[in-house]
């Protein structure tokens, strides 16, 4: 088992046990990738409103199962940075990376950096906030409302009526 994957789980089970607010996720991911650029969502979300804008490569690295429930429109699912790498071959490419509040997409956005990536942004607060905003989400089926909440201790910080655990067929 990897570090990064230890790490990840020690911090999901902290933040499980204590409670979680976006003033702790704020500071946990500080705290760990110091280093790393944010994207907002509202950045984001203007971007996508921009008719003819040039969208980044915007990677979802939430599990599939997450990812099926809903995510951001054209977001590719790739979980790790060597996914994305192999994917994604120019290291000047404009990637956007999230999950459910930013801190595993905030690895993974470390890793590409660390991998000469030079134009990698976090998601803050990834697509909890966006579905908060009630930014659009997307499934196989189209538009959703719907996302992932991971577990009960981190769905906390997505509203209760956008949790579903698994794809539902229409």
């Amino acid at each position: 088992m990897s570090n990064f994957v230890i790490s990840t789980s020690l911090s999901f089970l902290l933040f499980g046990l204590f409670g979680i607010d976006w003033e702790t996720v704020d500071e946990k991911i500080a705290s760990d990738y110091p280093d790393i650029e944010y994207i907002s969502t509202d950045e984001l979300y203007s971007l996508y409103k921009k008719s003819g804008a040039e969208l980044p490569f915007i990677v979802d690295v939430r599990t599939e199962s997450e990812f099926k429930v809903g995510h951001l429109q054209d977001a590719l699912n790739l979980e790790t940075a060597k996914e994305i790498s192999e994917l994604i071959s120019d290291k000047d490419a404009d990637i956007v990376v999230y999950c459910s509040v930013g801190y595993r997409s905030a690895g993974v956005a470390e890793e590409l950096t660390n991998m000469s990536y030079t134009n990698v942004r976090n998601l803050q607060h990834s697509i909890f906030e966006w579905a908060n905003k009630e930014y659009p989400i997307s499934n196989a089926y189209g538009d959703t409302d719907k996302v992932h909440p991971f577990n009960r201790a981190w769905g906390k910080l997505l509203d209760d009526s956008m949790h579903q655990y698994q794809l539902e067929k229409r």
